[in-house]
């Protein structure tokens, strides 16, 4: 009999791209450091990518939809998503979402969706993630 392991990495994590044609980041790749996610666990959701040019400051928005029902977005600046700004163009690494599922988290399909854009109003990124309890 044979143990099977999986790492955050070995299990795909299913993302979409939803950036127009503005976006200031190239993204290269979305991390999990646990995938699925799993009810009094963190979960810290990443992307990486090459920036485009210097971000001095800007805002995000994350929306998460339960059942087709969305809870309150949660807006707030960029250095929220762990960035240090101002920025410089070259790799970046962004903290989408970094949150402890809890235990009364009801079974179902939980979407989320986070937009950021810079200081000029032009969209860094926007990325969809997807899961099911």
């Amino acid at each position: 009999m044979y143990n099977i392991f999986y790492l955050a990495a070995d299990i795909p994590l299913k993302w979409v791209n939803c950036t127009t044609w503005t976006d200031q980041l190239s993204i290269e790749k979305v991390e999990a450091n646990i995938w699925p996610p799993k009810r009094n666990e963190l979960l810290t959701v990443s992307v990486s990518g090459v920036a485009k040019e210097t971000f001095i400051r800007g805002n995000y928005n994350k929306t998460i939809v339960y059942r087709k029902y969305s809870l309150p977005s949660i807006l707030g600046p960029l250095s929220d998503l762990g960035i240090d700004l101002p920025t410089s163009p070259g790799p970046l690494r962004i903290i989408i979402f970094n949150a402890t599922i809890p235990e009364v988290a009801p079974a179902g399909r939980y979407d989320i969706y986070v937009k950021a854009n810079e200081q000029d109003y032009a969209e860094i990124l926007c990325v969809a993630i997807s899961w099911e309890f």
